[in-house]
C-alpha cells in the first residue's frame, strides 16, 4: 500500500511540475519523472527529477529537438508548486542533454537581424547561409551572396571544442570550400551557433553549466554538460 501511495505522489507531483513548466517555457511536449520515496516525498524530497522537453525553444527563433534535464537529489517547497512556482529548497546537481538538428540551426541563422542591413557593404548582401552538420564532428557553413550583381558561394567548415573550463564552446574559422565567403558573415554565424552550444540564453538564470562533450554525426549535433542550479527561473 505504501508503494502504491508512494507512486501516486510521484505521478501528482510530477503531473504539478508539468503544469508549471508548460507555463514557463515553450515546447512541443513535456514530461517529467520524479523518483522519491513516500516518506521524502511528503517533505518534498527528491532523489531524483528528469525534465525531458521535445521541440523546445530555447531561444525566440530556435527550436531544438530535445533538451534533457537529470537533477540529483534535491528538494522543493511543495507549497511553491501549488501556487505554480518551482522553488528549490538547496542548490543540487544534474547534467543536460541537448540534441538539436541542421535544418533547426539553419532556420535560427537565417531567421533573424544576425546579419544587419547596416553592416554590409552596399555592394555584398547576403542571401542565405546553410549549416549543414557532418559525420566527420564537423560544421560546415554554406553561404550565398550577392556581390556587385553577381551570385557567389562559398563554404567555412569549423569544428567546435570546448574551453578547458567548461564554460563555454569554440568555434574556430576553418577550411574554406569553394570562394572565400565575407569575413563579417562567417563571424555573426559562428558567434550565434557559438552561443547556442555555450547554453547562453538559459545561463545565468539560477544555472550554470560546465560543457562535457559535443558530438556530431550526419545532420544532428548534441550537446552534454554538467549542471549546478540554485533556482529554477521563476518565469
Amino acid at each position: 500500500m505504501t508503494q502504491e501511495k508512494a507512486k501516486f505522489g510521484e505521478q501528482a507531483v510530477n503531473k504539478f511540475i508539468e503544469m508549471v513548466l508548460a507555463r514557463l517555457v515553450k515546447a512541443e511536449s513535456l514530461k517529467v519523472r520524479i523518483k522519491a520515496n513516500l516518506k521524502r516525498l511528503l517533505r518534498g524530497e527528491l532523489d531524483a527529477l528528469t525534465i525531458e522537453m521535445f521541440g523546445f525553444l530555447l531561444q525566440r527563433n530556435l527550436v531544438v529537438a530535445e533538451f534533457r534535464f537529470d537533477i540529483g537529489s534535491s528538494a522543493v517547497n511543495l507549497r511553491s508548486i501549488r501556487h505554480r512556482k518551482i522553488e528549490l529548497l538547496y542548490p543540487t546537481e544534474g547534467s543536460v542533454r541537448m540534441v538539436i538538428t541542421q535544418e533547426q540551426l539553419t532556420a535560427a541563422l537565417n531567421a533573424e537581424s544576425a546579419y544587419p542591413s547596416g553592416e554590409q557593404q552596399e555592394n555584398i548582401q547576403l542571401q542565405q547561409v546553410n549549416c549543414e552538420l557532418r559525420a566527420d564532428n564537423a560544421i560546415a557553413f554554406d553561404f550565398n551572396w550577392i556581390c556587385d550583381q553577381q551570385i557567389e558561394s562559398g563554404t567555412c567548415i569549423t569544428t567546435p571544442r570546448i574551453q578547458p573550463d567548461g564554460k563555454a564552446a569554440i568555434l574556430d574559422r576553418g577550411n574554406v570550400e569553394g570562394k572565400e565567403p565575407p569575413l563579417k558573415f562567417v563571424n555573426a554565424a559562428i558567434a550565434q551557433v557559438n552561443n547556442i552550444l555555450s547554453l547562453v540564453d538559459i545561463a545565468n538564470q539560477g544555472t550554470t553549466f560546465h560543457l562535457q562533450q559535443i558530438d556530431i554525426e550526419l545532420g544532428k549535433l548534441t550537446l552534454k554538460a554538467s549542471a549546478y542550479i540554485e533556482q529554477f527561473p521563476s518565469g
